[in-house]
């Protein structure tokens, strides 16, 4: 992948969460992410469950640029010595962060196919 491809798939990620409808209201986020901390909700993210769950569209964005900044070393533990796969492994943490959090505004607005899939997961396992 070239740096040009890596540049534009990064925009067209910051594009998709700013297009990402998340009414939530502060209220609904804390209620949601107090149920799934009950549940002890753990998605494959990078940064603290906690922090995660209660994201907003703008501190998601914040979050795929703190990804962006990251030392290669902390980034790219993996491939140090590969800078393609460095880019790779970024995208792929954006991408994680991008699921969850459409999964997380689902359970925000109280989507039940989504909260059967969590309780699923969490409850009854």
């Amino acid at each position: 992948m070239t740096n040009h491809t890596f540049s534009e798939k990064i925009e067209q990620f910051k594009e998709e969460v700013i297009r990402l409808e998340d009414i939530a209201g502060q209220e609904v986020i804390e209620q949601t992410a107090a149920r799934l901390e009950r549940l002890n909700y753990t998605p494959p993210v990078i940064i603290p469950v906690a922090d995660f769950l209660r994201l907003t569209s703008k501190t998601l964005l914040e979050e795929i640029d703190k990804i962006l900044s990251m030392p290669d070393q902390e980034a790219c533990t993996l491939a140090p010595d590969n800078s393609q796969k460095c880019q790779d492994f970024r995208l792929q943490f954006i991408s994680g962060q991008i699921y969850y959090y459409k999964q997380l505004t689902l359970l925000r607005g109280g989507n039940p196919d989504t909260w059967d899939e969590v309780d699923e997961l969490y409850v009854h396992d």
